[in-house]
């Protein structure tokens, strides 16, 4: 049929075709809708595996990171942050170098998480602080404190870092009474918690020494930690060096195979006390560290006897122990205390410790308080990074009073740096001694250090004049001597007596001071009336000099 339009031109006819394609190309379609399903399908997979092995690596990250692993768990984060970048992951990675303690690297990256707008969680804004003022970057800590004090204005703790650094002079005021000096044994490796035993020096490091199977310490990378001594040779010689020679293993059963130390000696060194890791892992799958006792018996040391609170829930470390063995301090993270590591003390009786005791506010923060000392029964100190102070843990002291602790103390430079400062111990006279730092180099690298300093020992005697002066209103006699009165010695902060004593025709008087506290003085006349005094006793030997006590008599 032909169709035709009006004006009679012919229409050429639309012819409907059906276009079937031949079979073997529809096989050739099928085939590659197959490839591209299954390419599809490979490049799915391959991705959900990409995702799975990042999410696996980041699990195993935060695994370590659980356990204080941190330099496992630092190479993952790293790891992924270059597969994935991620704020997240640089905060970890953060947090990993900070408790590696490097801070260089901890700041660095910290940096990196603040570009743009991102803001520091509160707890790495303290980490971040931390290792600023660890730098000696104090104004930049100083700031980072504010900021954490805008979310957290009622903290005690942050506000007393805040003045501290802002007048961080006066922890230098005293640098030129000390005198402080690396070590000849010290290593690359670390080497700390120094310890007098007869004629050695007993310390524990990680230096390698030649062993047939090297074992390391997979959460530090490093060897474990031993206990060494070495002997201790001062010449007669007036400024000659003391020299430290034949350094070698301190061997005693410790029933571990792991780290080992510090150790503590007493009962005139016939007992010890130390620290070593657990045989056994906790539910976490952690090592804590634990407290054994042993005795020399027959020229060796005994097995070792655990101490009875023991935990694999908790570490007991870097104990203290009185020389008679019937008081005992150590620093644990058992649950109950203030935060972090708390200090606490236990008493010997019949036979068996006393549960462990915290020693409470006075003492502890919310922090980590270390490494105790006892000197004398009378003062203890310890290390924390949770009192105000330089930065990083600094070596504080604290007298011990029967109503509890005295105000603790900072030590000040140079004993104190803005580096890890610990591990202090003392001779009998309280003005030399041994401590324990990473100043140096930083990180795990502790160092050995002497030191000697020019703090008033004890007992001391204290000589002076005593002298009185009538008062008529507003006029003053002059002074005339006060003979023959009483004069008591009195501990202030233990309230009793602890000298008893009398002035001489001249008004001449002595009394002996015991041990460090604050004192007053009580003077009794002829007419049996009372007068008490302070009496300031100085800081330092050299500025001792004669006293003169006035009393001034009011009569109206």
């Amino acid at each position: 049929m032909k169709f035709y339009r009006k004006d009679s031109t012919e229409i050429i006819p639309f012819v409907h075709v059906n276009h079937k394609k031949p079979d073997h190309m529809k096989c050739i379609n099928t085939f590659l809708l197959t490839i591209s399903l299954i390419f599809f399908v490979r490049v799915a997979d391959a991705q959900r595996n990409v995702f799975e092995l990042f999410t696996k690596d980041i699990q195993l990250a935060d695994k370590y990171y659980r356990e204080a692993n941190y330099p496992d768990a630092l190479q993952l984060y790293q790891n992924s942050l270059r597969k994935s970048p991620s704020v997240e992951v640089r905060l970890q990675i953060a947090r990993c170098f900070y408790f590696l303690k490097d801070y260089d690297e901890t700041i660095s990256n910290y940096n990196l998480c603040l570009e743009g707008k991102h803001t520091l969680p509160q707890a790495d804004l303290y980490y971040y602080a931390e290792a600023q003022a660890s730098l000696a970057n104090y104004t930049s800590a100083i700031e980072c404190y504010r900021k954490y004090l805008a979310n957290a204005p009622d903290n005690d703790l942050v506000m007393k870092k805040i003045w501290r650094l802002s007048n961080i002079q006066y922890l230098y005021e005293d640098s030129m009474h000390f005198d402080v000096r690396p070590v000849s044994f010290n290593t690359e490796y670390g080497e700390l918690c120094p310890a007098k035993y007869q004629d050695l020096l007993v310390f524990m490091s990680n230096r390698k020494r030649p062993q047939f199977i090297e074992k390391v310490d997979a959460a530090s990378h490093a060897s474990f930690y031993e206990t060494y001594s070495t002997d201790i040779h001062s010449d007669t010689t007036l400024n000659s060096p003391v020299r430290y020679e034949n350094i070698r293993h301190f061997d005693f059963e410790s029933l571990s195979g792991l780290n080992i130390g510090p150790v503590i000696f007493y009962g005139n060194d016939q007992k010890m006390a130390f620290v070593a890791s657990a045989n056994e892992a906790g539910a976490d799958g952690a090592r804590t560290l634990q407290l054994y006792f042993s005795e020399k018996k027959g020229g060796k040391w005994s097995i070792p006897l655990p101490y009875k609170y023991n935990s694999l829930q908790y570490s007991i470390s870097s104990p203290a122990i009185s020389n008679d063995g019937k008081v005992l301090y150590f620093s644990s993270d058992m649950k109950g205390g203030l935060g972090g590591k708390d200090l606490y003390t236990s008493a010997f009786y019949h036979g068996e410790w006393s549960v462990p005791v915290n020693l409470g506010a006075s003492v502890n923060t919310a922090r980590d308080e270390e490494f105790p000392y006892l000197h004398q029964s009378k003062t203890l100190y310890f290390s924390s990074n949770g009192h105000a102070g330089i930065g990083g843990l600094d070596i504080f002291y604290t007298a011990i009073l029967d109503s509890g602790f005295s105000e603790p103390e900072n030590m000040g430079y140079p004993m104190n740096s803005s580096y890890d400062d610990f591990g202090i111990m003392l001779d009998s006279s309280g003005t030399r001694g041994y401590f324990s730092s990473n100043r140096k180099n930083g990180g795990y690298d502790d160092d050995v250090y002497k030191f000697k300093m020019d703090l008033q020992s004890y007992p001391v005697t204290i000589k002076g004049i005593l002298k009185y002066k009538e008062s008529r209103l507003n006029e003053l006699s002059e002074a005339r001597i006060l003979a023959k009165a009483k004069i008591f010695l009195i501990d202030n902060d233990r309230h009793s007596t602890v000298y008893e004593g009398s002035s001489d025709d001249q008004g001449n008087f002595s009394v002996v001071v015991p041990y460090f506290s604050t004192y007053i003085v009580r003077v009794v006349g002829d007419d049996g009336r009372e007068e008490d005094v302070v009496l300031e006793i100085p800081k330092f030997t050299s500025q001792l000099s004669d006293h003169e006590i006035v009393i001034i008599k009011n009569i109206f």
